[in-house]
């Protein structure tokens, strides 16, 4: 059994446009990197086994400050496109929204043209889950949740994929408790959950998820409800690969932010530029592979 935490990226630039932004790599914003400052802050006690990040700027400069917050020896720190946002093709940087812009159609199969389906995003989900998470799980099988800890650092859709691609292994497929638009969590935001093999857990209901803006609670121990949620869906690939158990601890956890506010006069709002200033005294020790 391992810890897993899944964290959303800081606020970027092209968060504050009504703009579909997916591979579109726009950095932080001012404010974004306040908010990713305090985040590796936050759990600068927090002993983390290895680091996975999105190769994209806003996801990669905001696992940068969790890696630096780190003491030493830091653990392995890992970017990777399979961890990327759903890519929106055409609509990429154009305005969403029903009238005169661009909105997005039903189901888990529709995609802007040149871009990817949520089923698309879930088979990555799959992928990063195969290379990443996979072999810790077999190398931790059999050893309490705090035998090690990862931490991945993306973006809202993917996450909401990633996390259910783990909820779908379950052996029961139980529904998940959310879809995607439910998984769009404040910047810097974060969940953590114990997972492992079916066998390592006793026979007990998988708490259902826990909203909680500000901090961790206990989880709840009642079923999760049913839903029709487009996310629901398990793949064929799903269906073979080996039973997990998500026990989910707590979500969308801002404790960090409370202190956290935009600077005045647009300054907030503006792209953090790496150039004002010793960019090694925010990403000190970092890599990448």
């Amino acid at each position: 059994m391992i810890t897993l935490t899944i964290v959303r990226h800081g606020e970027s630039t092209d968060n504050l446009k009504a703009v579909w932004a997916g591979w579109a790599d726009a950095p932080l914003s001012v404010h974004g990197m306040n908010q990713a400052k305090a985040l590796g802050a936050s759990l600068k006690d927090t002993k983390f086994d290895a680091i996975f990040a999105s190769d994209l700027l806003r996801a990669n400069w905001t696992a940068q400050q969790i890696h630096q917050n780190q003491s030493d020896p830091k653990p392995p720190f890992v970017t990777s496109p399979l961890l990327r946002e759903q890519h929106f093709g055409d609509a990429e940087r154009k305005p969403f929204g029903e009238k005169g812009g661009w909105a997005r159609g039903p189901g888990r199969t529709f995609k802007f043209p040149s871009g990817e389906s949520l089923d698309d995003v879930r088979a990555r989900a799959n992928e990063a889950i195969n290379q990443f998470i996979e072999p810790i799980l077999q190398e931790c099988h059999g050893s309490p949740p705090t035998s090690k800890h990862v931490v991945v650092v993306a973006h809202g859709i993917f996450n909401s994929e990633f996390l259910g691609a783990l909820l779908a292994r379950r052996k029961d497929h139980r529904p998940l408790e959310w879809g995607y638009k439910e998984w769009l969590v404040q910047q810097t935001g974060w969940t953590k959950a114990e997972i492992g093999y079916t066998d390592e857990f006793s026979r007990t209901t998988t708490p259902s998820l826990t909203t909680n803006p500000s901090g961790p609670t206990s989880p709840s121990s009642s079923p999760p409800p049913s839903s029709s949620n487009p996310s629901d869906e398990v793949t064929e690939q799903e269906k073979v690969l080996p039973s997990l158990e998500v026990r989910i601890l707590c979500t969308d956890v801002t404790k960090h932010l409370e202190g956290v506010h935009r600077q005045k006069g647009g300054i907030g709002s503006a792209g953090f530029d790496e150039k004002q200033g010793d960019i090694r005294k925010f990403f000190g020790g970092g890599g990448g592979a």
